[in-house]
């Protein structure tokens, strides 16, 4: 079977996967965290810096969201059914969380009396991350921690998708995105991923949003192509393989796009048995995300500041699960109801 077939119906493994992913980001955030700025996970130490498990669990997301998405953009059609079903899986949880985050939390844990918090210009300032204006501070929320003040760090990735939207919708909106058109955009989009790698230069916050990027294009361009693609397991085992030869020789940012694709497309829609019903209960990966940092910052808080990592991580994933499930429950699934 092609992955075209085998992706035609909801079995499976995509929510299994992006649930492991949003634990990784936990995993990853819990080293910095707990110890302060420039330490990393195993995998970050392992690769010399080339990726670490929150950068994999990025890209996880992007490749599946550029697949499931240029989906998203054939089957909609219009500007407006589009659009509006990115923005209610967006931004609903978004803003819960940041009103939540600002209000509630914030108060709690002010190192300010609350009065004064809430005469704070910052603290009305960070509700513009409820439309993906990036507020890093509330005041005097974890002045003490040993990673400093930021109050939910992954935010970052999420103008970042919004872009790939856009870029998802035009590429199918001027005809580019099927079969014969399609492969015109590889060396544009190769050309320009290079221009933009060079011009950026040591600039490593805006660096960490490429990788991403170039993996949601992969997934624009497998599904274009998915009727020609077979999924097997000899072949995802050999660029398993090839990805670890070549990050030990150091050029994992060259052949990312070429092996990590196929291998996510197997493990989620190529093996025999399927984890279908993962998320009977509730989809609660994007919930994780936003609410596992500033879960890991308020744990780390009430443990002077710094701690061991991993006890970071164990305490956090519980709580973010939950935060997840409430988001999932109240929020996400209200919204997607308004989109039908």
């Amino acid at each position: 079977m092609t992955l075209k077939e085998k992706s035609a119906d909801r079995n499976n493994n995509l929510d299994l996967i992006r649930f492991i992913a949003a634990l990784l980001v936990i995993l990853c955030h819990a080293y910095p965290l707990s110890k302060g700025q420039g330490y990393m996970d195993i995998l970050g130490r392992i690769t010399n810096g080339q990726t670490h498990f929150g950068n994999l669990a990025v890209c996880i997301f992007f490749f599946y969201g550029g697949f499931l998405i240029a989906k998203s953009a054939e089957r909609l059609k219009t500007a407006g059914a589009y659009f509006k079903a990115r923005i209610l899986r967006l931004f609903p949880c978004l803003i819960v969380v940041t009103f939540f985050l600002t209000f509630l939390a914030g108060p709690c844990l002010t190192s300010l009396p609350v009065k004064v918090y809430f005469l704070q210009k910052g603290t009305y300032q960070y509700l513009l991350n409820s439309v993906m204006i990036l507020t890093h501070n509330l005041p005097g929320v974890f002045t003490g921690n040993i990673y400093g003040q930021t109050v939910n760090g992954p935010l970052w990735t999420l103008p970042v998708e919004f872009l790939c939207y856009i870029m998802c919708f035009l590429v199918w909106r001027t005809g580019f995105l099927n079969e014969k058109r399609m492969k015109w955009t590889i060396p544009l989009f190769a050309a320009g991923y290079a221009g933009v790698k060079l011009l950026l230069g040591t600039n490593e916050l805006l660096l960490s949003a490429l990788r991403p990027v170039g993996l949601f294009y992969a997934g624009m361009l497998y599904y274009v192509y998915r009727g020609k693609i077979k999924l097997r397991w000899e072949a995802a085992l050999l660029c398993f393989a090839a990805l670890i030869f070549f990050t030990w020789r150091g050029l994992l940012d060259v052949v990312v796009f070429v092996f990590l694709p196929y291998l996510l497309l197997y493990l989620g829609y190529g093996t025999r048995h399927k984890f279908s019903n993962f998320a009977k209960y509730g989809e609660v990966s994007y919930g994780v995300y936003l609410c596992g940092w500033p879960i890991q910052q308020t744990v780390c808080m009430l443990f002077g500041g710094r701690m061991v990592p991993v006890v970071n991580f164990l305490l956090t994933v519980p709580l973010a699960i939950c935060g997840g499930f409430l988001l999932n429950r109240f929020v996400e699934k209200p919204a997607a109801r308004i989109h039908r």
